[in-house]
């Protein structure tokens, strides 16, 4: 507190003036001096709590914990769907999203696993490869996996389409699901697209002329997903989209279909979701 005073006459009338922070007295003749006094010293101690309160804003930190529950997505699937192959989203920004999900990379250079905050990509040819933080994605949906149920099937021979209407029977409908099957497969078929090349066509073209089957027997691993209802069509890939990994990481990709010997499922039911639009500039080129 700063405390400013006069000496007074005795003959003269005291008149005290007092705020928050200055108290001082001073006599009649100094009385208009002191006001303006008084005013500069309140209008800098405002300037100054006013200052400090803008620094504390910009430099608090936001709370993601509120959307920690909902799927994240970079770009629609419709802008994928008609060409939108490149993105300005990098993996290390993506991370700050989530540690579990599907997606693809600039080009369309392969498919995306991610899986307890790792990140793969398995390319046409095969291979399967960590991905850098400085790598780019042009669409992608995560979250922060934690499962509110799980389930087992020891049934062996059952298909991906009886996996998925059992998982589909025990859950509400018109909400959002990231789900992962761990287990061992007889079979299992996936598919990886090679990059493409400007001028980019559509993905069902460039799937048609570039994408590569592989048909895994006896492989163990995790399918990591989502199942999601169908007014989002435009927007995500409505219904159910895995995508695999194998544990040795020699194979994976977009699951087409397995035969499973023993899965356990875990199903994480989200809040809601929420997009960023893809920052590219051929984003806002394309009619969707």
């Amino acid at each position: 507190m700063l405390i400013v005073r006069t000496v007074p006459d005795p003959h003269d009338q005291q008149i005290p003036y007092s705020f928050p922070f200055i108290a001082y007295s001073t006599t009649r003749m100094q009385t208009t001096m002191g006001v303006k006094r008084a005013s500069w010293y309140l209008i800098a101690t405002l300037f100054i709590l006013s200052w400090q309160a803008c620094t504390t804003k910009e430099n608090a930190q936001p709370d993601t914990s509120s959307t920690t529950d909902f799927l994240y997505q970079y770009s629609i699937i419709n802008a994928l769907l008609a060409g939108v192959f490149d993105g300005n989203l990098t993996f290390g920004e993506l991370k700050k999203h989530g540690d579990f999900g599907v997606g693809t990379f600039n080009r369309v250079d392969g498919e995306l696993v991610i899986n307890e905050g790792k990140r793969y990509r398995i390319r046409s040819n095969g291979s399967v490869s960590e991905v850098a933080d400085r790598d780019s994605t042009s669409l992608a949906f995560v979250k922060f996996f934690k499962a509110d149920s799980s389930f087992t099937v020891q049934t062996a021979g059952m298909t991906l389409q009886q996996l998925q209407k059992k998982i589909a029977a025990a859950l509400p409908v018109n909400e959002i699901y990231a789900i992962r099957i761990k287990g061992t497969f007889s079979k299992m078929t996936t598919r990886a697209p090679a990059p493409a090349q400007k001028p980019y066509p559509t993905l069902n073209d460039h799937l048609a002329r570039t994408q590569v089957i592989f048909n895994l027997t006896n492989t163990t691993g995790v399918a990591v997903g989502f199942l999601v209802p169908t007014y989002m069509e435009k927007v995500n890939v409505p219904g159910f989209h895995f995508h695999y990994l194998a544990d040795d990481l020699k194979s994976g990709g977009h699951v087409y279909d397995f035969t499973a010997t023993q899965v356990t499922v875990e199903i994480d039911r989200t809040k809601g979701y929420y997009v960023e639009l893809n920052t590219h500039s051929d984003f806002g080129k394309v009619t969707l």
